[in-house]
C-alpha cells in the first residue's frame, strides 16, 4: 500500500501542483482547503504524513498542528510546514508546535521529495542518512539561468503568484505586465502575463481574451510564442507563456540609429511569413503584428507572440467586438476601418509596415495624433521605401512596397507567395560586390 499525504493550503494552484508531483512520486495524495479541513480529513485518510501551509484562513497550520498533537493517533505522524520567506519566527512557533520539518517557498521539486522519503524513513524507524538516490536526485536537479539569477541577486525569490516564483519584470503594457517566473511543475522559466485588472473591467476585454487564449494554446510552431495555459488567481488573470530568452524587434528602434540590418530582416520576415502560412492553415488571423510582438531569442530565431487579439477568419462576431483594435502604425486599412471580412492579407500588411519601420527608422505614416495615422492608413498615399532607407536592396524595397498596398488585391494574397518572393530575393551583396 502507497504512503498517505494529506496536502493543506488554501492557493487551490499550490495544492493542484503539490499533488502532482507527490502522486508523480507513487504516493497516495488528499487535499484541504485550510487547518480545520485537514484535520477533519485526517481523520478518516489516516495520512502517513502531512504538508500544510502555515497561513491558512480559519485555522492556520501552526494551529492545526497543535490539534494533530492532541490526537494520539497522530502524534507520531510527521507533519512540513511550509512557510514564506520572511516567516522565521512561524517556523519556530512551528516547530515548538510540534512540526517534524518545514519548507520555505519557493522549493524545488527534488528539495521536496527527499523532505518526504527522509521523514517516512524515520517514522518507519530506518536508517536516517538520506538514500543514495534521493541525494542523486538533488544533485541532478537542473538549475537553470532564472534560478541561479535570483539565488545570485536575493531580489524577489519570495515573490509567489498562482504558485509561480517572480524572478523580474520583463514588460509593461497598457494591458498586462509580463513577468520571468519559475513554473512549479518542471521547474523551468516562463513568461507570466498578469492582466492588468484595468484592462479586465473593460467590457469585451475578457470574452476577448479568453477567446483567443483558447486559439493560442493550440498553436504549436517553430515560429510562434507558446501559450502554455491560462487562469485566474484571487480574481485575477494570467497567462503562462514560453519564455523567448532574447530581445522584441522593437528594441531596434529604441538605439541610436534606430534600425535593423536588411539581412537580419530578411531573416525574421521569412520566418513570420512561415508563422502567418501556418496560421493560414488554421484559419487563424493575427490582427496585431509590430515589432513590439515579434520576438528573436538568442539563436536568432524570430517568433510570433501576443495573440491577444486574434480570431478565426470567419469568427464575424469577434470582428464586430474588436472594432479598431490593433496598434495604429502597423493596422490595415480594413482592419482600421472595421471591415469584417478580413484574412491573411491583413497581417501581412502590418508585416510590412512593421519592417518598413524597422529599416528605415520611420513608421509608414509617423505621428502621434493615432487618429490621424489611422486615417492616413485609409486615404494617404504610400510613401515608397527606397525613398526614406536608400541602402535597402531594390529588391527588398519593392517586396515591402508591395506588402503596404492600400488595395489588398494588389499585395501578395498567400503567406506561400510572400515566402517565395523572400526566397527569390538575390543575395545581399558587400560594397566590394561580394556575397554576405
Amino acid at each position: 500500500m502507497s504512503e498517505r499525504i494529506l496536502i493543506a493550503d488554501d492557493s487551490r494552484e499550490l495544492r493542484t501542483v503539490l499533488s502532482a508531483q507527490l502522486r508523480k512520486l507513487g504516493f497516495d495524495v488528499q487535499v484541504a482547503v485550510d487547518g480545520q479541513d485537514a484535520i477533519e480529513r485526517s481523520r478518516t485518510f489516516k495520512p502517513t504524513l502531512v504538508i500544510m501551509d502555515i497561513m491558512m484562513p480559519k485555522m492556520s497550520g501552526l494551529q492545526a498542528t497543535k490539534k494533530m498533537r492532541d490526537n494520539p493517533d497522530m502524534v507520531h505522524t510527521p507533519i512540513i510546514l511550509m512557510s514564506q520567506l520572511g516567516e522565521e519566527q512561524d517556523v519556530v512557533e512551528g516547530i515548538e508546535a510540534g512540526a517534524d520539518e518545514y519548507l520555505v517557498k519557493p522549493f524545488r521539486q527534488a528539495e521536496l521529495a527527499a523532505r518526504v522519503r527522509i521523514l517516512l524513513r524515520k517514522a518507519h524507524g530506518a536508517n536516517k542518512k538520506l538514500d543514495e538516490t534521493t541525494a542523486q536526485g538533488l544533485e541532478a536537479a537542473e538549475e537553470n539561468d532564472a534560478v541561479r539569477r535570483f539565488k545570485e541577486t536575493g531580489q524577489i525569490v519570495s515573490k509567489d503568484f498562482a504558485g509561480f516564483t517572480i524572478i523580474d519584470k520583463l514588460g509593461q503594457g497598457g494591458t498586462a505586465t509580463v513577468y520571468r517566473a519559475m513554473e512549479p511543475v518542471n521547474l523551468k522559466p516562463v513568461a507570466l502575463k498578469i492582466i492588468s485588472p484595468f484592462a479586465a473591467v473593460k467590457e469585451g476585454f475578457l470574452k476577448r481574451l479568453t477567446r483567443s487564449n483558447e486559439i493560442a494554446v493550440k498553436l504549436v510552431h517553430p515560429h510562434i510564442v507558446r501559450t502554455y495555459t491560462m487562469g485566474e488567481y484571487q480574481d485575477v488573470h494570467f497567462m503562462v507563456q514560453e519564455l523567448v530568452e532574447g530581445h522584441a524587434l522593437d528594441s531596434h528602434l529604441h538605439e541610436e540609429g534606430g534600425k535593423l540590418a536588411e539581412a537580419g530582416a530578411r531573416r525574421y520576415m521569412m520566418h513570420i511569413a512561415e508563422a502567418i502560412q501556418f496560421l493560414e492553415s488554421k484559419e487563424l488571423i493575427h490582427r496585431d503584428i509590430k515589432p513590439g510582438n515579434i520576438y528573436v531569442s538568442h539563436d536568432d530565431v524570430a517568433k510570433l507572440g501576443d495573440f491577444g487579439l486574434s480570431r478565426l477568419r470567419d469568427d464575424l462576431g469577434q470582428t464586430a467586438e474588436g472594432y479598431l483594435l490593433g496598434t495604429p502604425h502597423y493596422i490595415s486599412p480594413e482592419q482600421a476601418n472595421g471591415d469584417k471580412q478580413i484574412d491573411s492579407r491583413s497581417d501581412m500588411y502590418a508585416l510590412g509596415a512593421t519592417f518598413f519601420h524597422l529599416l528605415s527608422g520611420e513608421p509608414l505614416f509617423p505621428g502621434d495624433n493615432l487618429q490621424q495615422v489611422v486615417l492616413s492608413h485609409l486615404t494617404k498615399a504610400r510613401p515608397r521605401l527606397e525613398d526614406v532607407a536608400p541602402d535597402v536592396s531594390p529588391a527588398v524595397c519593392e517586396m515591402i512596397n508591395k506588402l503596404v498596398q492600400l488595395d489588398r488585391d494588389k499585395r501578395y494574397q498567400t503567406a506561400a507567395e510572400l515566402i517565395d518572393a523572400i526566397n527569390g530575393l538575390p543575395p545581399l551583396r558587400s560594397l566590394k560586390g561580394l556575397s554576405m
